[in-house]
């Protein structure tokens, strides 16, 4: 059987689709599979993602979710490396290799991939990509403590401290399962979050930081965040300990846990802690960070 691979358009949505939902998780609805394809940011003049054809029929597709992102260097294109299938007859004949590599050939492009297993992260560190991160720091709140931070979760109270391009991503994420808060120090500076909340091993809801515009406030105030927005008795929040890296050990009272698949990422010129979990896969399917 001869394969071609080739961008995914909108004709193909519908295909990809299905073959998603038949094949790779029918736990996770149509509608939501869709998302990978026709998601609200998605920059003019991208693929909808890369595909493998056979007599007419996809058999295989890798996600490529595009953003452009400000950076400390400026905006800069990202894109999020997501579900990456291919029927089982067509393995082991080289077209899976070709499909990956069609996903990451823009070397101006940031890549990163936050759900990779095993066997895909060999495969792309072949590819020039390194680990993004593979610890977090988790910090469980303390009974009774509030602490001195002001803490607005209404997204639409939160709306008119931000600036431009934190408004935009608000907009962009507030109708997905994800949290919002604005932090407000005793001296008067802000940091705004978004986070998820997950249970995770034995039920414990892990409250995981998806992006926070001040690290180095999140990283002074951490124990403090964790005793005012998380929930539960085991709940936990946990923070990439590259978000936290900047601070030193202005985080050092969080206990470190080994992340089970390390995140991946390429880049030309932006930083680790640059890259958060925004604009994702994990975002528009509302899955859990491993």
């Amino acid at each position: 059987m001869s394969a071609v691979v080739r961008p995914a358009t909108e004709v193909d949505i519908a295909g990809v689709v299905d073959l998603l939902h038949t094949h790779m998780n029918p736990k996770i609805p149509p509608e939501r599979w869709r998302r990978i394809l026709d998601y609200p940011w998605r920059p003019e003049g991208v693929e909808r993602g890369w595909l493998v054809e056979a007599d007419g029929r996809i058999v295989g597709f890798m996600a490529t979710i595009y953003s452009d992102r400000l950076t400390p260097s400026g905006w800069r294109r990202f894109c999020d490396l997501g579900s990456w299938y291919l029927l089982r007859e067509h393995r082991g004949s080289g077209v899976g290799d070709a499909l990956l590599q069609a996903g990451m050939a823009q070397p101006d492009v940031t890549y990163a991939t936050m759900t990779a297993r095993a066997a895909t992260g060999r495969k792309i560190r072949a590819l020039g990509f390194g680990i993004l991160d593979d610890s977090r720091l988790l910090f469980r709140p303390r009974a009774g403590e509030r602490g001195a931070l002001q803490v607005e979760t209404d997204p639409d109270r939160i709306a008119p401290h931000l600036d431009a391009w934190h408004q935009a991503i608000l907009a962009h994420h507030r109708a997905f399962n994800l949290r919002h808060a604005l932090l407000r120090t005793q001296d008067g500076h802000g940091c705004y979050l978004v986070y998820q909340v997950k249970l995770k091993g034995e039920a414990v809801a892990y409250h995981e930081i998806l992006h926070a515009s001040d690290r180095s406030i999140l990283a002074l105030h951490a124990q403090a965040v964790a005793d005012v927005l998380v929930e539960g008795e085991t709940g936990v929040l946990a923070i990439d300990s590259r978000f936290l890296a900047e601070a030193g050990a202005l985080a050092d009272n969080g206990q470190v846990e080994t992340i089970r698949l390390p995140r991946w990422y390429r880049s030309p010129d932006v930083a680790p802690a640059d890259i958060d979990h925004l604009f994702s896969e994990t975002v528009l399917l509302d899955l859990k960070l491993p």
